[in-house]
Formats: structure tokens, C-alpha cells, sequence
């Protein structure tokens, strides 16, 4: 199953909080903001008032694209 599709069923929103991508691909909040200082934070983001969101399709292709990275590493291992 994709992961956008997944994400969206459990949030039944397109919009995700910084929290909740910093969950979702499993990194600390901190880890984040310092990220975003710097110019690394794999998952394009915007301001929405005081928050911070993600679309839940990037977060979704993010995964994905982790995932396929992880299966062509394990395959050429075998």
C-alpha cells in the first residue's frame, strides 16, 4: 500500500503537523527544527499561523521513496 494513502486514511486530513512527520518517519522534534535551520529537512514545509505542516503526499512519497531505497539495498546484499 502506498504510504500517502495509508497516512491519509489515519489522519483523514491532507495536512500533517511537523509532530506528527517527526512520528511518522522517526525523528525528534528538535531534530527537526534544527533541520529546518538548516536547510536539510527532507520534506518540503510551510507556516500555517504558529505551525508548521507537511502535505500528507510528501510525507507519503518521503516513505516510499525509504522504502524502495531499503528493498534496493537488501537486494543487492543477497
Amino acid at each position: 500500500m502506498k504510504a500517502t494513502l495509508f497516512l491519509g486514511m489515519k489522519y483523514e486530513r491532507l495536512i500533517l503537523t511537523l509532530q506528527e512527520v517527526c512520528e511518522e518517519i522517526g525523528i525528534v522534534t528538535g531534530t527537526a527544527h534544527n533541520m529546518l535551520s538548516a536547510g536539510t529537512f527532507p520534506i518540503p514545509t510551510r507556516k500555517e499561523g504558529r505551525n508548521r505542516v507537511a502535505d500528507v503526499r510528501d510525507v507519503g512519497a518521503y516513505l516510499d521513496k525509504r522504502r524502495e531505497e531499503a528493498k534496493t539495498a537488501h537486494a543487492s546484499c543477497i
